[in-house]
């Protein structure tokens, strides 16, 4: 094999793949040693991130994305909440395969590759959860598993119309590709229509959002922020991609899902006493500002990709905050120093900053990511859809505040286990991406 032939992603894709078998052929070895397990993760996770500092293109942003989330998961490992911690390397084998998906959904150079991707992502997603404590992990990765294979066979047959249309796999300029064949270029765009959906339930939108909320919710919080952030990753790029053949029709489908995909999670929200159903109904509001963003065709492209960043970070420093507190649900109640269950001085003030860059509060990464995505949405679609957008991000600043006071008043002491460790490290990356957003937008250009 000729290395200098490889791609950094290549490089990057073949060090994870050898990472996963590694974890998976000592895991008799490794299942009761979380710390050498989570080593093996982090040294993979650390290579593949060099290769996309190495890569000067636009898998830059996709690989250190990815890599940031695996060392994440890699640090929560000893924290899991499974229904058997000899499970261990297995996890963490599943999340480096999460991860490899995640890079394939992201670069991948065919329809194919896409595909690929999806499936490697949502079978390590529904895994990862259904491995929790109790029953609600097994339905909730179930439920995540069943949605998916649903919404996979809607992106295979959008595929197979394309290259029926087109005779090829390749990733379609624009709806018209097929120039010269006019009754053709419908059956483009209605499989790019299909793959647009296929994709939507990985992004997590309405109305195909209700598994990856049970997930978000009942599966261990030291996988869910990895499940979140990748999947998100992969689906919002992958879109972003796609955008250029959506067609006008599609593009504008795709707004308008976004749209409604802010306003029912800001509504649903208000409504959520559980503070991990909280962030899951979080995660849906700014998947709705991802598909806006990608509905906005070229020049949503970076804007999406910057989002991804800001999102992603604030979003794994709040499950790194909750880690280990069980999936049986948690209170926000259960928040305040006189309930006996805070999380402690310590990880309360990281959840808080991580709340506060969800709401898009000034200067955390999150004020900066919206801006980003809503001065796109004016350019392509004018005032009245940035405005709603616009007042979704700033009516729901108000579910955001409802634990804070709890949060502030927190001065219990919990057991971490290996939180502390990752919820430290987020919070120099929320800060540092707070007050210098220009990091996260070179790798967005």
């Amino acid at each position: 094999m000729n290395l200098e032939a490889l791609t950094w992603v290549d490089r990057a894709e073949i060090i994870l793949v050898f990472a996963a078998l590694a974890l998976l052929v000592l895991a008799p070895r490794l299942d009761n040693n979380s710390l050498a397990t989570a080593l093996v993760g982090l040294l993979a996770a650390a290579a593949a991130a060099a290769c996309g500092i190495e890569d000067g293109g636009a898998a830059r942003l996709p690989l250190i994305v990815t890599a940031a989330t695996i060392a994440a998961a890699m640090l929560l490992l000893n924290a899991a909440e499974l229904f058997d911690d000899r499970q261990r390397p297995e996890c963490a084998a599943l999340v480096v395969i999460g991860g490899i998906g995640a890079i394939v959904m992201s670069t991948g150079a065919s329809l194919l590759e896409i595909a690929v991707g999806v499936e490697m992502i949502s079978l390590a997603g529904a895994a990862l959860t259904a491995l929790g404590q109790g029953e609600r992990p097994l339905e909730a990765g179930f439920k995540y598993f069943l949605l998916t294979a649903i919404t996979f066979a809607t992106f295979l047959f959008g595929m197979a119309l394309v290259f029926v249309a087109t005779g090829s796999l390749a990733i379609p300029v624009s709806a018209g590709a097929v120039a010269g064949m006019s009754g053709l270029n419908l059956l483009v765009a209605a499989g790019v229509g299909l793959m647009v959906i296929g994709l939507a339930f990985k992004l997590a939108v309405v109305p195909v959002h209700f598994g990856a909320l049970d997930a978000y919710t009942a599966g261990p919080a030291s996988f869910v922020g990895f499940i979140m952030v990748a999947s998100k990753l992969g689906a919002a790029l992958a879109l972003a991609r796609l955008a250029p053949a959506m067609g006008a029709s599609v593009e504008a489908l795709l707004m308008g899902i976004g749209l409604a995909t802010i306003a029912f999670a800001v509504v649903a929200s208000f409504a959520q006493t559980d503070l991990r159903r909280l962030l899951a109904y979080s995660a849906i509001a700014h998947a709705g500002f991802l598909a806006l963003g990608a509905s906005c065709g070229q020049p949503g492209i970076p804007a999406t990709k910057f989002y991804v960043v800001g999102y992603g970070a604030a979003a794994l420093l709040c499950f790194a905050a909750v880690a280990g507190t069980g999936t049986s649900g948690f209170p926000i109640s259960a928040l305040g120093p006189s309930s006996g269950r805070g999380l402690g001085r310590a990880r309360s003030l990281a959840l808080l900053l991580g709340l506060l860059s969800l709401a898009g509060i000034p200067p955390t990464p999150g004020f900066f990511t919206k801006l980003a995505v809503l001065e796109a949405a004016y350019k392509q679609w004018g005032a009245i859809p940035t405005l709603i957008a616009a007042l979704g991000g700033v009516v729901g600043v108000i579910y955001y505040l409802r634990p804070m006071p709890d949060l502030l008043a927190s001065t219990t002491t919990t057991e971490a286990k290996q939180t502390g460790i990752a919820s430290a490290l987020w919070v120099l990356v929320v800060l540092a991406l707070g007050f210098a957003p220009s990091l996260a937008w070179f790798l967005a250009k």
